[in-house]
């Protein structure tokens, strides 16, 4: 090969080497957001680790859903809520598939996320498509970070006994444990799900234990938050500047959880 073949090809590695860093960027970097309030102003990002929401959000801000709508519920110490069309209309008509990442984002103060029906009418946990609150809270003790990790844990197992059972080859399960439930033997069916959870870990499809990390106890330690939310309500963004602006608002006066006077909002997508 000649000197010349060498430098090009030499030239092309390096070009597509530093694209691919670009692309990893792109990949990497989160669209932020601003919402413009009567009360003062915040910004924040989107995760990218929840597609599905980030974008839903992006395209319900460009089409001006929330322009002069305003904050509808409010909680101090847990949350502000928002999401009503200007026009009234209180959702947008269809919802979006539940996108769980607690490991990652969790209800730290600040944090935004999307509210959803009840679980005896949406078992499947999927989120409203327009309706979303920002998290206040409040500090929390480590104690009480273990009572929500072992409440995840415990539903994390339950869900997965329950798929577990309804795996072909696994009728055997199925059939005893409706017996069970027919008979209302307590004590047999608390006994026959130890028995399958044992059988899960032995064949390797157990749910992964889920554990706060240091940082993520950290922060609800000392900034606050609300983790008994974690696992349930998809957390897809964060305010990065302007948690005053949260805590203003959280103090406004209410009827209920109403505010007396209207928190107006606009939200602009900025990056």
């Amino acid at each position: 090969m000649s000197n010349m073949k060498r430098i090009s090809l030499l030239a092309l590695v390096v070009v597509l080497f530093f694209a691919g860093l670009n692309n990893l960027k792109a990949q990497e970097k989160r669209t932020k957001f601003i919402i413009y309030t009567t009360l003062g102003d915040m910004k924040g990002e989107l995760f990218n680790e929840t597609p599905m929401h980030r974008d839903n959000f992006i395209k319900l801000v460009k089409e001006g859903w929330y322009t002069d709508s305003f904050f509808h519920r409010v909680i101090k110490n847990f949350m502000i809520q928002g999401g009503q069309n200007a026009d009234g209309r209180e959702d947008a008509g269809y919802t979006v598939p539940a996108e769980f990442v607690p490991e990652i984002h969790v209800h730290h103060k600040g944090a935004l996320a999307a509210a959803r029906e009840s679980d005896n009418v949406n078992p499947t946990k999927a989120s409203s498509a327009a309706q979303f609150y920002i998290v206040q809270g409040k500090i929390m003790t480590l104690g009480q970070l273990d009572a929500i990790e072992e409440k995840i844990n415990n539903e994390r197992k339950t869900t997965a006994i329950e798929n577990y059972i309804l795996f072909p080859g696994n009728e055997k399960w199925l059939y005893k444990i409706d017996a069970l439930i027919k008979a209302k033997d307590m004590t047999g069916l608390k006994t026959s799900k130890v028995e399958v959870f044992k059988e899960m870990l032995e064949k390797g499809e157990a749910p992964k234990e889920f554990h706060y990390s240091e940082e993520q106890k950290k922060i609800y330690t000392t900034i606050g938050g609300t983790p008994h939310l974690d696992g349930s309500y998809v957390v897809y963004g964060k305010i990065t500047e302007g948690l005053d602006v949260l805590d203003k608002i959280a103090a406004t006066a209410v009827i209920g959880s109403r505010p007396i006077e209207k928190v107006l909002m606009k939200i602009e997508i900025i990056d």
